[in-house]
């Protein structure tokens, strides 16, 4: 009897991460139990008929499903609980969990229990997967089989690491919030700014689970660090592992070759290209493989991706902006000088600060556009800022057209929420990709 067998394991959100956590366990004769807080209409259609093709016939015995909320059926004699990413550990059933000692891990801490070889592990506020996937393609250059995981791409407990040599993970503060023995080889932190308040409740609190990344590596281990950011050169005082800054002066030395000649543009990118070489390096990516790489890596999709040119209008999905500082980082990175930027804001609300990002719309933002849960805090914050160009849109696909209306030729179109998705799509690829849809097709 392996370790899983008749074991009774209860998986929270039927999710990418969810489906991924049954099809991991479910062969090896694990009891299932799966919760899902949404009703099933709801539910990706796809990831619910794989669900239930995994154990046609079998879905009363060692897979179940409910749906529609959390009852505490799904914790009753539950040896295990798994969470999916965007599962709050402060929902009733689960504090009730807690007062029984029920084990409560991350998709990340299972997935850690199956891995064996070397693992990168990138977190930080803003840059976390433009970082994860150059290092991956650092790697590839070099010769090595690598997959790049976590909050980006393919869940982790999905990965089967045996014929990998690394494997980069992307992890946010949810995921690390319930990880137990997660342990990677080196840990990047590349910054702490305000997110997620309204998960954590206090930029400490957020800080404090940012740095759990670390709590588990030894002096055999590394952490790479922004040496510049203040929040971040504290918590990693607390780690046993190696420290190894990285900086951002004398680049050009830094990384072999001319900063014009990088394809990655944007300021902000070069934090990110910083501290993907500097993990590379210690995990035996040579110098020479550095230049080559980095003259034909263009970014990621959902982050300042330039999607058409429309009537003289430049389209721009940023919606992997899920918080003012990565907006900031957009329309910075975007700004012509001539107020030509039309801003499609908002989206579920984190209760982050705006004084920032609205100090910058109203210096570089010709028009905002507002929409989803987060609008009446936004356009209240604009508005006592002195920023009236407004305009209220009742659904993600109006908000686009109302854009396009107000366009003329040399404006830009910048879909950077500052907010997270949730409330009308299931990610953020997801919002990404419909609004590139609906301007193709406007």
């Amino acid at each position: 009897m392996t370790k899983w067998e008749e074991k009774k394991i209860t998986v929270f959100g039927l999710g990418k991460s969810g489906l991924a956590i049954v099809k991991k366990l479910y062969p090896l004769g694990s009891y299932l139990f799966v919760t899902d807080s949404k009703k099933e209409e709801s539910i990706d259609k796809t990831v619910l008929e794989e669900f239930k093709n995994i154990a046609i016939g079998d879905l009363n015995s060692r897979l179940q499903l409910e749906v529609g909320g959390h009852t505490q059926k799904c914790i009753d004699q539950s040896d295990l609980i798994v969470l999916s990413p965007g599962v709050r550990t402060d929902i009733p059933v689960l504090q009730k969990a807690k007062e029984l000692n029920i084990p409560i891990v991350s998709e990340i801490e299972l997935a850690y229990r199956f891995l064996t070889k070397p693992i990168i592990a990138v977190t930080g506020t803003n840059g976390k997967t433009t970082t994860a996937i150059l290092i991956g393609e650092l790697l590839k250059a070099e010769g090595k089989s690598v997959v790049v995981a976590g909050n980006v791409g393919l869940p982790l407990v999905s990965i089967d690491d045996r014929n990998l040599d690394f494997v980069v993970v992307e992890i946010s503060s949810y995921q690390l919030e319930t990880i137990v023995s997660f342990r990677p080889w080196i840990s990047i932190i590349l910054n702490l700014t305000e997110d997620h308040i309204e998960r954590h409740g206090s930029m400490e609190a957020y800080g404090t689970f940012k740095a759990r990344i670390f709590m588990n590596q030894k002096k055999t281990d590394y952490v790479v660090y922004n040496s510049q950011d203040k929040g971040v050169c504290k918590l990693v005082q607390a780690s046993e592992a190696r420290l190894v800054p990285f900086i951002i002066k004398e680049m050009e030395l830094f990384l072999g070759m001319n900063i014009a000649d990088i394809k990655l543009r944007g300021d902000h990118n070069l934090e990110n290209i910083a501290a993907a070489v500097t993990a590379a390096k210690i995990a035996g990516v040579s110098k020479d493989t550095i230049p080559k790489v980095l003259k034909s890596f263009s970014g990621v999709s959902h982050r300042i991706e330039f999607v058409i040119r429309k009537n003289g209008v430049d389209f721009y999905n940023d919606s992997k902006a899920t918080n003012p500082d990565s907006t900031i980082v957009a329309i910075k990175t975007l700004d012509t000088g001539k107020k030509s930027i039309i801003l499609l804001l908002g989206g579920r609300d984190k209760g982050t600060d705006l004084t920032a990002m609205i100090n910058l719309i109203k210096k570089s933002v010709k028009k905002v556009i507002l929409l989803g849960e987060a609008t009446e805090r936004f356009e209240k914050a604009l508005k006592q800022s002195d920023f009236e160009n407004i305009e209220i849109a009742s659904d993600f696909k109006s908000a686009v057209i109302t854009s396009f209306n107000l366009s003329k030729p040399g404006d830009i179109v910048l879909l950077s929420p500052a907010c997270a998705s949730f409330d009308m799509f299931s990610n953020f690829e997801e919002r990404g990709d419909v609004f590139k849809s609906l301007v193709k097709n406007l």
